[in-house]
């Protein structure tokens, strides 16, 4: 692989694998900012970048993007752009290269984990343990079966589609609601396409898999919650705001919502003091999703070689 100039930049906007790392620096200059960096962090050095690679924990926005005066390209380590102004971005002509296929099975793999987590009240009945409650094994650390189920799942997309693969394997009755339909993957995973409202009517749980969007945004919230079953489970391990947290909230305290697992969250980082955290109903992750050693270099190496590729080929 060709080399570029040394005097080309790239901003790693936050922490990725150092095989990616090793990759972008036979090539070019890299400059790392720190874990705990912000957006004002970025302005700052925005100027000598001619690409950005982003985890998306740092907005990139139209203050940052007016900085970055040479940028031609933000590689995106994962899926999300809701962090990037990509109207402002398209306008400068920057090229914007995502790398999903590295992360769909090792977010699928954990969607399932908390899909299990959440019934059968894993880690309730963990913090039970370690605090010598070990007789409430008998009363409130009875679970719930994922076997006879109706899971819905909400955006039967790469990763949607690699959990109703996974969940199969637990006799349960599949459906899902997405905009377009793709009957040959339906009929593959043996996934019934249902009305949204009546996805909502039926489900014992449902796990959501769609970006952030216009539409998106809160596309469950008080009148959602309304329609579900009483009892109803949730897990969201695609973005934060698709939820109303406050709707998600009343639903909890009320008990309509029997229990959710959150890896995203409206705001992250989630503030300790969160309503939700104050929940014993509520598993709550760090958008942690992909982040296995396996995803994370995948994903790194795949951002690091498109960003150069970009960079020749712009």
């Amino acid at each position: 692989m060709r080399s570029l100039p040394k005097d080309w930049t790239i901003v790693v906007v936050e922490p990725i694998h150092k095989s990616g790392i090793h990759i972008l620096q036979k090539h070019c200059k890299v400059i790392q900012l720190p874990s705990d960096s912000t957006e004002k962090d970025l302005v700052k050095v925005a100027h000598k970048a001619d690409a950005f690679i982003t985890r998306g924990f740092v907005r990139i926005s139209k203050k940052v993007l007016a900085k970055a005066v040479k940028l031609r390209v933000i590689g995106v380590h994962g899926v999300g752009t809701d962090h990037i102004d990509m109207d402002y971005a398209q306008r400068r002509g920057v090229q914007i290269i995502r790398t999903p296929e590295a992360l769909t099975d090792t977010v699928a793999e954990f969607a399932v984990g908390l899909i299990l987590s959440l019934l059968r009240k894993i880690l309730t009945a963990d913090a039970a343990v370690r605090g010598g409650d070990w007789q409430r094994k008998f009363t409130d650390l009875v679970g719930t079966d994922l076997k006879g189920k109706t899971v819905g799942i909400i955006g039967l997309g790469r990763i949607g589609s690699a959990v109703a693969k996974r969940l199969k394997a637990f006799d349960v009755n599949l459906i899902h609601y997405k905009r377009g339909r793709d009957f040959e993957l339906e009929g593959r995973l043996g996934v019934k396409y249902v009305k949204r409202n009546q996805l909502l009517r039926e489900s014992d749980l449902i796990s959501i898999h769609v970006p952030l969007t216009a539409e998106t945004y809160h596309m469950i919230s008080h009148k959602e919650f309304n329609l579900m079953k009483n009892g109803v489970y949730i897990v969201n391990t695609s973005r934060g705001a698709v939820i109303d947290e406050k709707a998600l909230r009343d639903g909890l305290v009320s008990g309509k919502v029997a229990g959710a697992a959150l890896d995203v969250f409206e705001s992250e980082p989630l503030h300790h003091d969160s309503p939700l955290a104050r929940l014993e109903s509520v598993i709550l992750t760090p958008h942690l999703a992909a982040s296995s050693e396996e995803a994370l270099k995948r994903l790194a190496t795949i951002v690091a070689e498109e960003v150069i590729k970009a960079l020749r080929s712009s």
